[in-house]
């Protein structure tokens, strides 16, 4: 649910000479948190490829991530002025 917003916002706040790189940017910061999620999946295995994290302590461990995650997004967009640039 918040793809589609976070990549409109990111379409209407870019001009429109850098629309494309906006745009790939968005998709790559997507692809580093698959990347980080592939990461931890990795080393939370142990040797017989079992998971150290199960049932609520995974989801608590992403949970956490998204906390901390959501709080610097706060003091981001705190500083944030947007502008809105949309095609002619």
């Amino acid at each position: 649910m918040v793809s589609i917003t976070c990549l409109e916002f990111s379409y209407t706040q870019a001009p429109r000479a850098v629309k494309s790189l906006v745009m790939a940017l968005y998709l790559s910061s997507i692809s580093m948190g698959n990347a980080f999620t592939a990461l931890i999946n990795v080393l939370i295995q142990d040797e017989h490829g079992k998971s150290r994290l199960s049932g609520a302590d995974y989801y608590l461990f992403f949970s956490g991530v998204m906390l901390l995650t959501a709080i610097g997004f706060i003091f981001i967009a705190r500083s944030y002025r947007g502008q809105t640039y949309l095609q002619e």
